[in-house]
């Protein structure tokens, strides 16, 4: 498939795409039998979906964002082992509307903020950091998380896992916070060699122990490799030949050509 034309996709189902290998689709009826499939209740006659190759936190918070602003309900949420040829996960996200309208409109909104919040995710070509921070968990965050509403919440995480456990070990020390959901390869994660947790608490205390974890698992994976570069910067820095090759910065190690 060309790339460049399904980004210009016209099929009616297409929303548009974002940061961290995202697509964003809408389906406005849906058959009966992928409606018992996925198990979506009569009364939701459109789904939003939002499904990405790397990373889970940056949608779910952007998602969590729209859902504030538009009428729909998360029905379905799925972590992969994927990453692209990373260690980590991709994700799937189907939320139910009650008209194309609020559907589409949803996917809009989630899209325009994963681009943001993807800024976050940090790789090179041994795995990843990541660090999010939101000031008020609404719905989304709360059905995926556990994570108390109307609180500031965040999420730190590393791969490969050991990374993980040291960065959030820091984050820990770091500030009076509180853990209310991990993952691990065997908790949580399907087996993906990620070690992460969701933070809660006051938001300059959540925000002082994230910058900690933070700063440490960059620095960890720099030892490995060359050092983290956000994901929304790779192929400003290394060049479009990375996509191409293995989806991680490795070309960066290479000469370039005169």
């Amino acid at each position: 498939m060309d790339v460049n034309n399904f980004l210009q996709s016209e099929a009616t189902q297409f929303v548009g795409t974002a940061a961290a290998n995202t697509i964003g689709l809408v389906i406005g009826t849906i058959h009966e039998d992928i409606k018992e499939l996925l198990e979506i209740p009569d009364e939701y006659q459109a789904i939003s979906i939002v499904s990405s190759r790397t990373g889970t936190v940056a949608q779910a918070i952007a998602i969590d964002d729209a859902v504030k602003a538009v009428n729909a309900k998360l029905l379905r949420f799925e972590m992969a082992i994927d990453a692209g040829k990373q260690c980590g996960q991709g994700c799937l996200f189907v939320l139910g509307a009650e008209n194309i309208s609020d559907a589409r409109r949803l996917v809009e909104i989630a899209l325009e903020q994963i681009d943001y919040w993807a800024a976050c995710i940090y790789v090179n070509e041994v795995g990843h950091m990541e660090s999010h921070v939101t000031p008020r968990a609404g719905e989304i965050l709360h059905q995926i998380f556990g994570t108390p509403l109307g609180k500031a919440f965040g999420v730190i995480g590393a791969a490969p896992a050991g990374i993980g456990i040291v960065a959030v070990d820091q984050c820990m020390k770091a500030a009076p916070v509180d853990i209310v959901w991990y993952g691990s390869p065997s908790h949580n994660l399907t087996m993906m060699n990620e070690f992460s947790a969701g933070i809660s608490g006051d938001v300059s205390a959540v925000q002082k122990a994230l910058e900690a974890g933070k700063e440490v698992g960059c620095e960890l994976l720099r030892v490995c490799g060359i050092t983290p570069i956000s994901i929304t910067k790779v192929h400003e820095v290394c060049g479009t030949d990375y996509v191409k090759e293995s989806y991680t910065p490795t070309s960066c190690l290479k000469p370039k050509e005169e």
